[in-house]
């Protein structure tokens, strides 16, 4: 009866462990290289909406472009934002676009608006308008 192990049998294993172990380390680098992706995609987004924000909050929209660079010297993110306005007559169309000077990536986020955020006018004939859920 034979005892131990060969060269051969060694061999195979050793192998098998080493194609292994490189295919996990691919799915870690993978892994790695798509976190950094999906966390750079993400603060391109909250530069973006934060930069919509500023738009919308302004108390009336004129139609035109704006670009401009970060917020200070460590935001790696250019933007520009479009007013213009929409197939409804009483919206304003709000365009933000956000991009990475260094990875080049480029995430855009829009919003549809009111060109002021002054309450309507009452009517001049001195009726009153009623309440959007018809009580007065």
């Amino acid at each position: 009866m034979r005892r131990g192990i060969t060269l051969l049998e060694v061999l195979v294993a050793a192998g098998l462990l080493a194609v292994g172990v490189v295919a996990g380390l691919a799915v870690i680098g993978n892994s790695a290289a798509t976190t950094q992706r999906v966390e750079d995609r993400t603060r391109a987004l909250l530069f973006a909406r934060s930069k919509l924000d500023e738009v919308l909050k302004q108390p009336v929209l004129q139609v035109g472009t704006d670009t401009g660079q970060g917020v200070d010297q460590t935001t790696d993110y250019d933007w520009d934002a479009v007013v213009e306005e929409s197939q409804n007559p009483l919206l304003m169309s709000v365009v933000v676009r956000a991009q990475n000077r260094v990875t080049g990536l480029s995430v855009s986020l829009s919003a549809l608006r009111r060109p002021d955020l002054q309450d309507p006018q009452p009517a001049t004939d001195g009726t009153t308008s009623s309440s959007p859920g018809g009580a007065q």
